[in-house]
């Protein structure tokens, strides 16, 4: 290719950006300043900043569900299926796990958390471009000691941190301890856990959540110092701890709680509550809504009439409650008091997200664990009974300065053979292929009317 047809740095640069993970995984052997872009920490940044802005403005579906399976003799598998607005479910794709014995204990952003539960270890994973990466660890793990575990997204700073608070259930002479982990740091830090009304918390009897929610740039969990319940919040950017207090009224006293848990609805911090009415044979649920972040005035009740539930998953987009009913997994309309039974059998370990974006997020990073290609779904493996969607390898999901989505075909090399995104050898002509998809890419922007950034491809 002569000089004059090569495109500045900036421009390929922002090109790249618009790219999904498994193209830009596969561009990085192009050449050496390719490789150098895309695994930049700038670029890595920038690609999930678009990546969230395109998630912000996906309305097809409501989320996702993830599911992990038992193996016996190999990893665990993490089954992850869309929930679209129709109530509809489409299982997408069904990973192993990176390693034995390690389990999902929380997710931001498309990163997961993983642990094991024998040695304790912590591990961040990218199923997107299979990358695994063990945490440093702070101390050895205490006898007796029960821990709550988040996962939260540093927006000032494009960061990802862990917060992991060590708390004893039977010890009031132990206090509770706070440990922050920072990726780009790669290191632990202690924390005393402070508020303002009370310099140092002291012991925690109970955290009713092991996973903390992440919200409003902050993870929350819902504990009781033996003198209160209350939420607990960290912020991620500032790292202060801080008390949102139940409204007062909860529970009745007169009822026990089997189980409450904390959710997002409707954008608003909510707790869902569970409690065993005076007859013991129908339970009483409701879910407290926060309306106003932070104001306890603000707490609204919302009764649920429903009864035999076991397990609160969490709240959709649109306000839906995905709960266990009987077993089954359900989703409850409040507004329209409308049930409906999704045909699937609920496990403990089902979660629910709505940010499970692919980003590049530890493509910087050393890499743990050999990490296998997906597993290819079978009937027999396939819970949904769904078939899985395949789409031609280039054709390629790109987005705008606006935020709007759109698919370009992108026209093969004849000599370019199948290369699985994970790596492999590639022939000389595959760089014809990537030049042909930067060509295509020019076309399809100049079309949606980018005036900006078609000057800068033309000058």
């Amino acid at each position: 290719m002569s000089q004059s047809k090569q495109l500045s740095y900036d421009v390929v640069f922002d090109i790249l950006t618009r790219l999904p993970v498994k193209s830009l995984v596969r561009f990085r052997c192009v050449s050496n300043s390719w490789n150098s872009i895309i695994t930049s920490h700038f670029f890595i940044n920038t690609h999930l900043d678009r990546a969230k802005s395109l998630s912000h403005n996906n309305n097809n579906n409501n989320g996702y569900l993830l599911d992990t399976y038992y193996n016996s003799s190999s990893p665990n598998d993490l089954c992850t299926a869309v929930y679209y607005s129709d109530r509809t479910l489409t299982e997408i794709s069904m990973l192993q796990m990176p390693l034995f014995d390690v389990h999902m204990v929380d997710f931001c952003n498309g990163i997961f958390c993983l642990r094991n539960y024998e040695t304790n270890e912590l591990y961040l994973w990218n199923p997107s471009i299979r990358k695994l990466k063990m945490l440093s660890t702070i101390h050895k793990a205490h006898s007796g000691a029960s821990y709550a575990i988040g996962l939260g997204y540093h927006s000032q700073n494009n960061d990802f941190k862990i917060l992991r608070i060590v708390y004893f259930e039977r010890s009031k002479a132990r206090p509770a301890e706070a440990e922050v982990y920072t990726l780009s740091t790669d290191s632990w830090r202690k924390f005393v856990i402070s508020l303002e009304s009370e310099p140092n918390i002291g012991s925690i009897n109970e955290i009713d959540q092991l996973r903390c929610l992440f919200f409003n740039g902050a993870l929350h969990s819902i504990v009781f110092t033996g003198k209160q319940k209350f939420i607990l919040s960290f912020d991620v950017n500032d790292e202060r701890f801080r008390e949102i207090m139940l409204p007062q009224n909860y529970v009745d006293e007169k009822f026990e709680i089997t189980f409450d848990a904390l959710a997002v609805f409707k954008g608003s911090l909510a707790s869902f509550v569970c409690i065993e009415g005076q007859e013991g044979d129908r339970d009483i649920c409701y879910i407290w809504v926060m309306r106003e972040y932070g104001v306890v005035e603000s707490w609204t009740k919302i009764i649920v009439p429903l009864h035999l539930v076991n397990m609160f998953f969490g709240c959709t987009d649109s306000g839906e409650l995905l709960i266990d009913i009987n077993d089954s997994l359900v989703s409850y309309d409040i507004e329209r008091q409308y049930e409906n039974n999704l045909g699937l059998e609920s496990t403990s370990l089902l979660s629910y997200t709505t940010d499970l974006m692919e980003n590049l997020v530890l493509l910087d990073q050393h890499n743990e664990a050999e990490m296998k290609s997906d597993t290819p779904l079978t009937p027999q493996r396939n819970p949904l009974r769904q078939k899985y969607p395949s789409l031609p390898s280039w054709e390629v999901q790109v987005t705008n300065d606006s935020g709007e989505g759109g698919t370009m075909i992108v026209p093969r090399s004849k000599h370019v053979p199948y290369v699985p995104w994970t790596g492999g050898a590639v022939e000389v002509d595959f760089v014809e292929e990537c030049y042909s998809l930067i060509g295509s890419m020019k076309t399809w922007i100049s079309s949606n009317l980018l005036p900006v950034f078609l000057m800068k491809l033309t000058s």
